[in-house]
């Protein structure tokens, strides 16, 4: 007795199904938290924040899911910082935007934590 070509397909698409299902894990992860690691704080730009977050990755580690987004989203700490110092526009390729963008430095030039600045140069 021959085969089918459909018989044949049907069985090698069944294969492929069994593979795939035994290469990826089951619920291998679900009893353990976020995989969220503290990290070294030497060499990044922002240390305060570093910090900051190293120390809510250490509070969070026991929540799981909605439970810790939410812990870990968390408004930034208010470290001072230095506004940025207005661009030269004469070399810009779009003077209005570089001009826009001066002036909208200059505005919000009095903010001194980070998140008063965001929101003054978005507004």
């Amino acid at each position: 007795m021959k085969p089918s070509f459909s018989v044949l397909l049907a069985a090698v698409t069944a294969a492929t199904f069994v593979i795939t299902a035994d290469a990826q894990p089951a619920g291998g992860n679900l009893g353990k938290g976020p995989s969220a690691y503290p990290m070294d704080c030497t060499k990044a730009k922002d240390k305060a924040r570093c910090v900051a977050l190293n120390k809510d990755i250490g509070a969070c580690k026991d929540k799981i899911g909605d439970e810790w987004r939410e812990c870990m989203h968390r408004p930034e700490p208010d470290t001072k910082i230095t506004p940025p110092k207005l661009r030269d526009c004469t070399k810009a390729s779009n003077m209005e935007r570089c001009e826009a963008h001066n002036a909208a430095l200059e505005a919000c030039k009095d903010k001194t934590t980070r998140v008063e600045h965001r929101k003054c140069m978005e507004g």
